[in-house]
């Protein structure tokens, strides 16, 4: 496995150390990539479950898939518990290039559970174009990500319904920070989408800006166990033309997490 598969791992939220085939787990060995499950807890109180495979198909064509469950331990105003699933899928193939040394592409589906009657379902396909940067820093790591994006939202009253079109750029950034593991992962974010109201007149948009940026380590002398600090800082900007309405929201999160490898 590349190096740089490696960080694609580490700047999608995951703390992925290295094992060599036929030796102890050495987290400095940034040679391969096991499988991983990982769970994390936030300050707001949400509950985060994740499994990630990955591996390569032949030598140069290197891929990473990700299952994610969460589910808040706080009740809504519309009381029920907020729960989402999202699962992603990542293949980059050698290119050859000393400025784009890897590329292929990627496949994020987003999936928001409806609980009550009073609350909204959505499913959200994000399919995208990403590519290796390379940098003066051997330690540093850039994976630009440009996808469209494409859902709908539903309420439990199939009258309610709306169709979901836009755009996402990510930019996954990792620093290897020494040859013990520690890293830093740098992850900003922009979706752009329109909502589109079926059977009704007023078109939506919302605008997300996030930001997330962790530290993570290896917390076992045999590097099978990892954990992650991480905030993310998340902006959103809505507006409803039909009933003229504009608002924006700050949030904040604080997230730990720990991982195993097997």
């Amino acid at each position: 496995m590349k190096k740089s598969l490696l960080a694609l791992a580490l700047a999608v939220g995951v703390a992925a150390p290295t094992f060599a085939e036929d030796k102890q787990p050495d987290p400095s060995d940034l040679t391969a990539v096991n499988s991983f499950a990982f769970a994390t807890v936030d300050d707001q109180g949400k509950i985060q479950g994740m499994v990630g495979v990955a591996g390569a198909y032949s030598e140069g064509n290197n891929f990473i898939g990700l299952v994610e469950h969460g589910v808040s331990t706080k009740t809504t105003d519309n009381g029920h518990k907020a729960q989402n699933s999202r699962l992603r899928y990542f293949q980059v193939i050698d290119t050859g290039s000393a400025a784009l040394p890897q590329a292929g592409f990627s496949v994020d589906y987003m999936k928001g559970w409806a609980a009550t009657d009073q609350s909204i379902s959505t499913d959200i396909v994000a399919l995208g174009a990403i590519a290796k940067v390379t940098t003066p820093w051997e330690a540093v790591s850039i994976f630009p990500n440009l996808a469209y994006v494409t859902g709908s939202a539903e309420s439990t009253d199939p009258s309610i319904k709306a169709d979901i079109k836009g755009y996402q750029v990510n930019l996954f950034g990792s620093i290897a920070l020494d040859e013990a593991g520690k890293y830093l992962v740098i992850q900003p974010q922009f979706m752009s989408v329109d909502v589109e109201p079926k059977g009704v007149q007023g078109k939506g948009e919302a605008n997300v800006f996030k930001v997330k940026t962790g530290f993570g380590m290896p917390i076992s002398a045999d590097g099978l166990w990892w954990t992650e600090l991480s905030h993310t800082y998340t902006r959103t900007d809505a507006a409803v033309k039909a009933i003229d309405f504009t608002g924006v929201d700050n949030d904040n999160k604080f997230e730990i997490g720990v991982s195993y490898y097997f």
